[in-house]
């Protein structure tokens, strides 16, 4: 009976707490393969260039509208266009799988 009550527990406790190492290896195993049969073009890498722009975006939305600006040039402050953080945050969380 606890030996049966024991295997009842493991196989619940595999499925509640996956292994994570069995997790990283199976999803390496899944971007090689991706990798290995991707098309060789430049078109591939726009998940990094979406990245990249989206950081940048970021950046200029918190430290350039934010501090910068109303620092440095106070005249220009005010005719900027209106903030887009909500939507570049919303892509970027997204991006990087946070949030949902």
């Amino acid at each position: 009976m606890w030996t049966m009550l024991s295997a009842l527990a493991s196989k619940i406790a595999t499925r509640l707490l996956p292994d994570k190492e069995e997790q990283r290896a199976a999803q390496c195993a899944l971007n090689k393969q991706e990798l290995d049969n991707a098309p060789v073009s430049r078109l591939r890498l726009w998940r990094a260039f979406l990245g990249w722009v989206l950081t940048w975006l970021f950046l200029w939305e918190v430290a350039g509208r934010l501090i910068i600006i109303p620092l440095f040039f106070v005249d220009l402050s005010q005719h900027l266009p209106p903030s887009a953080l909500d939507q570049i945050l919303t892509l970027l969380m997204g991006m990087l799988g946070l949030g949902w």
